[in-house]
């Protein structure tokens, strides 16, 4: 066998042997999350058997094998923050990216997260929310997130137990036991923005485009770029 002959052997052996995680598209995900606080609006609020299940393994301080957590460097999305911070309507409360490849949505795990605000700030207090990015006939991003805020009942609007048997009593929503301090809630008791509410959308997505999931009390602005994908493959992907 010639010198060339073995050359081009092991030139070909060499390129047939690359692993496949390194022949595969890779993308930056990157997303803000944010609470509204102009909005008070009850009517979308859930019961808590409602409630999507956000268990998963994997979180952004524990990614999968292959993901990667963006360096404040490589985040593209500090403006849209910077102008979501200067509403008085809105407050942003996470912004966060992430790097994978491609995978089918069968073979790609869900990503967990968590933000909170000062239970004293206007809008929810709580927020737990999951996140993924697949190819499922073209681009994929399925998100939900449940927020949350307890009932704060004024002082005025409570009463023990004890002075139900009075000759002045509040007219009642609710007991909820009959041990000596349990509140009582007034009917006429302002309406205030409590419970669960949950975010759950799952949408077809092209690349290089601001992405906004919207709901009453919260939302999402989301954008995929292309760290390592031919200009062929990133249009089959878009165009499926």
């Amino acid at each position: 066998m010639s010198r060339k002959i073995i050359t081009l052997a092991l030139l070909f052996g060499l390129v047939f042997s690359i692993p496949n995680s390194l022949a595969q598209s890779i993308f930056d995900i990157e997303f803000v999350f944010f609470k509204r606080i102009d909005q008070q609006d009850n009517s979308a609020q859930v019961k808590e058997t409602e409630l999507p299940d956000i268990e998963t393994e994997f979180d952004f301080s524990n990614l999968p094998e292959d993901f990667t957590l963006l360096t404040n460097d490589e985040l593209k999305l500090h403006g849209v923050w910077a102008r979501l911070r200067s509403s008085q309507n809105i407050r942003p409360l996470l912004h966060i990216g992430w790097r994978q490849p491609l995978l089918n949505k069968s073979e790609t795990p869900w990503l967990a997260y968590s933000a909170s605000d000062a239970p004293e700030e206007a809008g929810l207090d709580e927020f737990n929310g999951l996140i993924r990015f697949s190819r499922n006939q073209g681009l994929l991003v399925e998100h939900k997130v449940t927020g949350f805020k307890p009932l704060n009942l004024p002082e005025e609007f409570m009463q023990s137990s004890d002075e139900e048997n009075s000759d002045y009593q509040y007219d009642r929503v609710d007991t909820f036991d009959d041990s000596a301090q349990e509140p009582v809630v007034d009917m006429q008791m302002p309406d205030q923005l409590h419970g669960y509410f949950v975010l759950s959308e799952n949408r077809k997505i092209k690349l290089d485009e601001l992405h906004y999931f919207d709901h009453p009390n919260m939302g999402i602005l989301l954008k995929v770029t292309a760290y390592k994908a031919s200009l062929e493959e990133q249009e089959a992907l878009q165009n499926p």
